[in-house]
């Protein structure tokens, strides 16, 4: 059995010193490591002194700290420890694990978790006992090692290329997108009457990438007019975008899937028969390549996409 060297550094300090050059920052590695930046740095230093090199380059506040060359042998040598050290207590822990309760952890960005993904992940939870079930929002792909989560909703261009994580994404939907208001806005009035446009207030979120997103596109496919600038209200991100529709606030721009339980629920109703634009982007289902076989998550995948499927996109209005 190979003799543990007395003259090793202690392990805090090579995690302080390995978790610095990965993130690039004495904060953001004590934010991980849930100690003091002071600590960190102490604890570096220390390091420093014991091996006799300077193992950081240290930045500003606006320059990131970078491993010296000695610093690359020590990094490489640490990660690959940590490591091995992890696979070991993984190991142990697992047999263990069988008797405890499973754990789920799915991810999605802010909208779609509030208005879609949220109250699905309940449901299966309901159905799931020996589930513990977590939703995290993300607005992209996570880490998945660093943010543990099984299974992403993650939101691509409808014309994006495969991912090639070694397991293909499943589309759970496509953005279909027209205009939407509360029918306590509307009050007796038809819904295909262009005059609504100028009478209420213009719902909006600010997304310049996205054409079908803005008044603009909206006001030349319903060959209404020039946008009334007065009446355009512009919102940082969707979900106040429906809140505020859902209120009788004034009209917003529906997104199909994101908008269709408030439809359903009547909340919302839709405008201008026929009227759409296919969206430019798509919601797809992306595994943890490393959690693929487990059974909890296999029927998390299976559960989404009959969910997704048995509630199709509402229909347009009849003219």
């Amino acid at each position: 059995m190979p003799r543990i060297d007395a003259n090793l550094p202690p392990l805090p300090a090579l995690r302080a010193f390995a978790a610095t050059a990965r993130l690039g920052s004495l904060s953001h590695a004590a934010a991980e490591l849930n100690v003091s930046k002071s600590a960190i740095s102490h604890q570096i230093r220390a390091l420093e002194d014991s091996l006799g090199a300077v193992l950081l380059k240290r930045g500003g506040t606006t320059v990131r700290a970078a491993p010296t060359a000695e610093g690359q042998v020590l990094l490489r040598a640490v990660e690959e420890a940590l490591e091995q050290l992890g696979r070991a207590c993984e190991r142990i822990r697992a047999p263990r694990r069988r008797t405890r309760r499973r754990a789920l952890v799915v991810s999605g960005n802010a909208p779609f978790c509030a208005l879609w993904l949220a109250p699905r992940v309940a449901a299966f939870a309901a159905r799931q006992a020996s589930v513990d079930v977590s939703l995290r929002v993300l607005d992209d792909e996570p880490d998945w090692q660093r943010d543990g989560v099984d299974v992403a909703i993650v939101r691509t261009r409808r014309d994006s290329p495969p991912h090639s994580n070694g397991l293909p994404d499943r589309t759970l939907a496509h953005e279909t997108v027209f205009p939407v208001a509360s029918p306590i806005l509307l009050g007796g009035a038809a819904p295909d009457d262009r005059a609504l446009l100028t009478r209420h207030t213009l719902l909006q979120e600010d997304h310049y990438s996205v054409p079908e997103y803005g008044w603009e596109t909206w006001f030349g496919v319903l060959r209404a007019g020039a946008v009334p600038e007065e009446r355009v209200v512009r919102y940082g991100g969707y979900s106040p975008v429906i809140g505020a529709a859902v209120a009788g606030a004034g009209i917003a721009l529906g997104r199909s899937p994101l908008v269709d339980s408030e439809i359903a629920s009547g909340r919302l109703v839709r405008l201008f028969p026929g009227s759409e634009l296919p969206g430019s982007w798509r919601f797809v289902l992306r595994q943890n390549p490393h959690a693929a076989a487990a059974p909890v998550l296999r029927a998390f995948v299976d559960f989404l996409l009959a969910e997704a499927q048995s509630n199709p996109r509402p229909p347009a209005p009849e003219d």
